[in-house]
């Protein structure tokens, strides 16, 4: 009865904030339409994003004599019949390498003899660049499977081939035709709104202490949980507030089909919901400022939404060799990968994963904040 009378004195003083129940309920709307709509281009991955571009390629004295020129002849061949890109054959190596580091060139190939240089760019490859790489590398890799087997079981080859050309070519994850803009971003903004519920759960318990509440609560011998889950049970109670929002008005208004693992993608929500309302917590129990607990949780919020993929598409968080590491370090990470596998029906184990980083975080962070808040004056639970 108690908790019950917690939870109803949460949710009551929230929406006596105007200001907030417009900027939680109201903006995700619109940022999933302004990105969605300004970042389709970048989301679709455009069929002619190799329109224009050059090949530099370069095959020295000797380099005919083996089976590496004909095998690259063949993929120029099978690439030129879908991509308006050129290949252009140029024996100045340090003018073609030069022209690859100016971004006017993709890459530079050059073939000695069973030996293959692949020259990109020194200073920041550009994804038409990691996407031709990527394809190249996988042609490669085909043929030498090939050679090896023809080697062993030469038989075995023809029926190899009849195999491949009854495959068809796609993406290791989401097909090119299901992606779009609208679908992605209205997961990956969710999780970002979802995260400055954080805001809300730590301005309530600096609110507490204002009011002195939290003493009169503590002298009435409320126990300490108690408090914690109505602050969470807030968060909740916003959160879901937030997906029915966002669930009318993405498949009404952009057409969003949220998918057949519905009920998944709640559970990974809802794990993802708890963490953040515990993160508000958490950061009030840190900080005796609330100004200071304030400005480190909008920086954070802001990091941590970079490296979800809520500013710019995850393959690009990816691209970097840094920002690939830390970014499997946050929760929201694994909870946009999880929540887009499941929206695309991918069998994947990830959203296990996310649901049991959220609540595991937020398990740790409430046994860190309790023990600090008990080692430093004026902790919220002194």
């Amino acid at each position: 009865m108690i908790l019950l009378t917690l939870i109803k004195k949460e949710i009551i003083q929230f929406f006596r904030n105007k200001t907030d129940v417009i900027v939680m309920l109201i903006f995700p709307v619109i940022l999933i339409f302004v990105m969605g709509k300004s970042l389709n281009g970048l989301m679709s991955m455009d069929k002619n994003i190799f329109c224009g571009k050059t090949i530099y390629y370069n095959i020295e004295q000797g380099g005919g004599e083996n089976n590496n020129v004909q095998v690259f002849y063949n993929f120029i061949t099978e690439f030129q019949k879908n991509s308006d890109i050129k290949f252009v054959q140029s024996k100045d190596t340090k003018k073609a390498k030069l022209l690859v580091n100016k971004d006017e060139a993709i890459c530079f190939i050059n073939i000695r003899g069973d030996d293959i240089d692949y020259f990109r760019n020194e200073n920041e490859e550009s994804t038409e660049s990691k996407v031709f790489r990527n394809l190249y590398e996988q042609y490669m890799k085909k043929y030498t499977f090939l050679r090896s087997i023809s080697k062993t079981n030469p038989t075995d080859v023809q029926k190899i081939l009849s195999a491949k050309n009854n495959t068809k070519i796609k993406y290791e994850g989401i097909s090119y035709d299901e992606v779009n803009s609208f679908t992605y971003y209205t997961f990956v903004e969710l999780t970002l709104i979802i995260l400055y519920i954080a805001t809300i759960t730590s301005i309530s318990m600096y609110k507490e202490r204002f009011l002195h509440t939290m003493t009169r609560l503590k002298v009435s011998n409320i126990k300490k949980i108690n408090i914690i889950i109505s602050k969470i049970a807030l968060g909740v109670v916003i959160g879901f507030m937030q997906i029915l929002i966002i669930y009318i008005c993405s498949t009404k208004l952009f057409d969003v089909d949220w998918g057949e693992n519905l009920i998944y993608i709640l559970m990974v929500l809802l794990s993802f919901i708890i963490f953040s309302s515990v993160l508000g917590i958490f950061m009030s129990m840190v900080f005796s400022d609330q100004k200071t607990a304030y400005t480190f949780s909008n920086m954070l919020i802001i990091v941590m939404g970079f490296l979800g993929g809520s500013y710019v598409p995850l393959c690009l968080v990816k691209s970097a060799r840094v920002t690939s590491f830390i970014c499997q370090l946050i929760p929201n990470y694994w909870v946009n990968v999880a929540l887009l596998g499941l929206n695309y029906n991918i069998q994947t184990p990830y959203y296990i994963t996310a649901i049991s980083i959220s609540l595991g975080g937020s398990i740790l962070m409430i046994v860190l904040g309790n023990i600090i808040s008990k080692l430093k004056e004026g902790g919220s639970f002194d």
